[in-house]
């Protein structure tokens, strides 16, 4: 994947909106194909990456594709206050709309069309919030978790939750604590992995085989499911971990994005190095691209064990710390610490010419 592109891509088929706060997380509601940012003043910011007259991608003439330009600024976003304090996390809910989590304890739905509803009230700050398929909402609290709407049920850890991951199917929530990950299937008994320290970053990988995490002394470190069998590599100073489509995970380790396929006993570059540390790291949904958010606020585009490159979005605006691509692959979300969110489309036709296929 080359370099092409003189400009970042978001400038010629995307959307920036400047916020004025910073954004922590985004998810997309998968009924409309709206994204939703949390934002630190206690709001949920709310855009649709198309709009009559946004710019879009044809075949060209010649072969290949073109660009036609936007006839229309995109409109503003909206911005729904769901928190009296700072909107730490997002999910998509499976109800529609949106989960959100605060440091005021409250649990939020949130409708697209601005409706608000309390899910849960607690005496200390919401740190995470998940949901998915099973009909899974569920947050994190200190040093538990709950699980709220049919089926209400908590579990104690033996200290501060420190990732949450639901398996792609949705039997099981996977949760980080002190000494190892917890798996929990709602009301069953859960399974303790062990591990040292505080694992960070839990995720599934896309066919629910694998979970990996970083550990804090600079490993990574997959369990294969359900046997549980651990695969561990040296890594370094880990701070980003996603899945990539058709198996493995890229993690971010310092300014370099790499690729393990667990449980191989080696990483294979991806990109090129950058001075900036990655923060963040989103899956293609269903092909092996891999976006890298970092402290600058750049965002590239890469494969796996590919030095090839497109760069997204320049640097500026703080630091990355919102990024994953919508259900289907065909837009990405960006979110910084700098107060600005953007969303940016990605044609499925612009990676068939380049010979990326599914």
């Amino acid at each position: 994947m080359p370099q092409t592109m003189a400009r970042p891509l978001l400038d010629i088929l995307g959307a920036r909106w400047r916020v004025g706060v910073a954004a922590a997380a985004v998810a997309w509601d998968t009924a409309t194909g709206l994204a939703g940012f949390a934002l630190s003043d206690g709001t949920l910011a709310i855009a649709h990456p198309v709009w009559p007259g946004a710019p879009t991608v044809r075949p060209a003439a010649g072969g290949g594709v073109e660009v036609v330009p936007g006839t229309a600024a995109a409109p503003p976003a909206a911005r729904v206050k769901a928190h009296a304090n700072t909107c730490v996390s997002v999910a998509a809910d499976p109800g529609g709309g949106f989960l959100t989590g605060g440091t005021d304890g409250r649990v939020m739905q949130v409708q697209v069309d601005g409706t608000v509803r309390a899910l849960a009230h607690q005496g200390g700050p919401i740190s995470m919030v998940v949901a998915g398929p099973g009909r899974w909402r569920a947050f994190a609290l200190r040093d538990s978790v709950h699980r709220v709407g049919g089926a209400a049920d908590q579990i104690k850890l033996p200290g501060p939750v420190s990732a949450l991951a639901l398996s792609p199917d949705g039997s099981q929530l996977a949760i980080g604590q002190p000494g190892g990950v917890t798996i929990w299937a709602g009301g069953d008994a859960p399974r303790v992995l062990a591990a040292t320290g505080h694992p960070c970053g839990l995720q599934w990988s896309t066919d629910g085989t694998f979970l990996a995490c970083f550990l804090e002394d600079g490993t990574l470190r997959a369990w294969h499911w359900p046997t549980t069998v651990a695969s561990d590599i040296p890594a370094g100073s880990v701070a980003a971990l996603c899945p990539v489509a058709g198996g493995g995970f890229a993690a971010g380790l310092a300014g370099r994005v790499v690729y393990w396929a667990p449980p191989a006993p080696q990483t294979y570059a991806c990109g090129v190095p950058n001075q900036s540390a990655v923060t963040r790291l989103g899956g293609h949904p269903s092909r092996r691209l891999v976006a890298a958010g970092y402290a600058n606020g750049a965002v590239v585009l890469c494969r796996p064990s590919d030095t090839g490159f497109m760069l997204l979005r320049g640097a500026g605006e703080g630091a990355v710390r919102a990024l994953r691509f919508s259900p289907s692959g065909e837009y990405l979300a960006i979110g910084t610490d700098g107060g600005e969110i953007a969303l940016l489309t990605l044609p499925d036709a612009l990676f068939r010419d380049r010979g990326e296929r599914r």
